[in-house]
């Protein structure tokens, strides 16, 4: 998973279950899903969107110009790479 948070990119792995606590918002990962828990905007949008764990799937809170993006791992191997 992958966070943008401002002009910061930061990469968290959804295998571990943890809270992050940024200055503006709280994340949850847990069980591979993330969601954000809290967060100092006024409509809470990202809030309502819940729980996400797939790939290219997103919450994005413009107000704290932030972004939370589940990537696929580039590290994985499979047939095309032969």
């Amino acid at each position: 998973m992958k966070i943008d948070y401002k002009n910061q990119t930061i990469k968290y792995s959804l295998n571990q279950n943890r809270k992050i606590d940024l200055e503006n918002l709280s994340i949850e990962i847990k069980m591979g899903k993330a969601r954000i828990r809290h967060s100092n905007c006024k409509n809470q949008y990202c809030v309502m969107q819940g729980w996400i764990s797939h790939v290219n799937q997103s919450i994005i809170c413009v107000p704290n110009l932030f972004k939370m993006t589940i990537s696929q791992n580039t590290d994985t191997h499979d047939s095309t790479n032969y």
